[in-house]
């Protein structure tokens, strides 16, 4: 809340709403087997009296919000509100992007207002229902 003083000792108060500092909705596309870093930046501001906490969730497959935790060496969560997905490729014959395809969310709020960020990490080779991948080639006859 922010406050200030006016004429007559009248004092003024507005909430202060959340402002996300980046907003825009991300997607990545990757190969469930490749090498990649990812990070994804996740940062607010709001009045010196209303301090801002920034949580990640990932959408389950129930459409519920579970909230991200560290997985060594893959998931970090970072102090200044990143979220940083990384895979060495092929590690091992589990190691796969798998588990990390899916619907995630930044939450940024304080005691007045929220404001989100979404994530979609997705498979380049995953083709939605009712689209097409068409490859041409070109050949010459005889």
């Amino acid at each position: 809340m922010s406050c200030t003083f006016q004429a007559a000792d009248v004092l003024l108060c507005a909430a202060v709403r959340t402002v996300l500092l980046n907003s825009s909705t991300i997607e990545v596309a990757v190969g469930l087997h490749e090498d990649a870093r990812f990070e994804f930046p996740c940062s607010a501001r709001s009045d010196d009296s209303t301090p801002v906490s920034v949580r990640w969730y990932r959408i389950d497959e129930d459409n519920e919000e579970v909230a991200v935790r560290d997985v060594p060496d893959r998931l970090t969560l970072t102090k200044n509100g990143s979220l940083i997905i990384q895979l060495a490729k092929n590690v091992t014959d589990t190691d796969s992007w798998t588990e990390f395809l899916g619907e995630y969310r930044c939450r940024a709020s304080n005691s007045y207002s929220q404001a989100e960020r979404v994530v979609l990490i997705r498979d380049k080779n995953y083709i939605a229902p009712g689209q097409y991948h068409v490859s041409v080639s070109r050949w010459r006859s005889g």
